[in-house]
């Protein structure tokens, strides 16, 4: 997959909505909608509570789903330490053109070069990949009219519209267009569409088109302590079939209990590929100067 600038503008304008949003919001629960309590059927995915990433960073199938589920690690059960991610592209789910692509990506890993993770590249991890954002925190924000989801890894913001429709022609981006409602007192849905084929879908290196449509439900389980994220995918250029996975977060703890630091990717001192950076999927750098 070849690599792609992303312009200085759209970096800029989502770190500092991030960050403006982050210095009145992060810990107070003043925009919070009040938790469900019965009577107006909303979840508080938000007061005082930053989540993190539970299970690793692979997608899982969902239980008594009869479908294929998603890409998984080949020959073996994912575990945290599998590295690198070789993909199991027998999954009837892709087509010919993405089964190539992904056998392609397969050897060069084999024979030694290094796998595109976005989260080690610091690209935008576009949806639903920024659900494997591993370690750093996440945090929700509700108001009545939207659903902020902040992470903290270089200060990505989702935005979801809620009771609204999708506009008439919502153009293409890292994370498109997402709107959503709440459902049964403790799930938030989210349909996202306008999302660009830039990046892939996961760490196995899926592809995907213009085409991609993504619904995510957001349940809160477990007395509100966990979040469980199943979520359906259809997309007719890369897919024969809608398939469905999931995910789950929990709250941070001891070490990952969520102390919202400044975390900026590309200003990492330390370059995990320095040794050989030949065959790394390059860091996003703008093009021009926007002043």
């Amino acid at each position: 997959m070849k690599a792609r600038s992303v312009s200085r503008r759209l970096l800029a304008g989502t770190v500092g909505a991030a960050l403006l949003l982050c210095a009145g919001t992060v810990g107070s629960a003043s925009l919070a909608q009040p938790a469900a309590d019965g009577k107006n059927g909303i979840p508080d995915f938000s007061t005082g509570k930053l989540w993190v990433l539970m299970n690793g960073t692979a997608f899982f199938k969902v239980p008594g789903d009869p479908g294929p589920g998603p890409i998984v690690q080949r020959g073996k059960e994912y575990k945290h330490d599998d590295v690198p991610r070789i993909a199991d592209t027998s999954n009837p789910i892709l087509k010919p053109w993405a089964k190539k692509l992904m056998d392609i990506n397969n050897e060069r890993v084999l024979a030694g070069d290094i796998p595109f993770y976005t989260t080690s590249r610091c690209w935008p991890g576009g949806v639903p990949g920024l659900l494997l954002y591993p370690g750093e925190p996440v945090q929700f924000v509700q108001t009545p009219k939207e659903v902020w989801i902040l992470y903290q890894r270089d200060a990505q913001v989702r935005r979801i519209y809620l009771n609204v429709p999708h506009s008439k022609a919502p153009g293409y981006s890292w994370y498109g267009e997402s709107v959503g409602h709440y459902e049964n007192g403790d799930t938030l849905v989210v349909d996202t569409v306008g999302l660009d084929d830039k990046g892939p879908i996961d760490r196995y290196r899926t592809p995907h088109t213009k085409r991609l449509h993504v619904v995510e439900r957001f349940r809160l389980n477990n007395d509100g302590k966990n979040i469980e994220v199943t979520f359906s995918v259809e997309d007719p250029g890369a897919f024969t079939m809608p398939w469905k996975a999931k995910v789950d977060f929990e709250r941070g703890r001891g070490a990952r209990s969520g102390t919202w630091g400044e975390s900026i990717c590309a200003d990492n001192p330390v370059d995990y590929f320095a040794d050989d950076e030949s065959s790394a999927v390059p860091i996003p750098r703008a093009d021009t100067f926007d002043f």
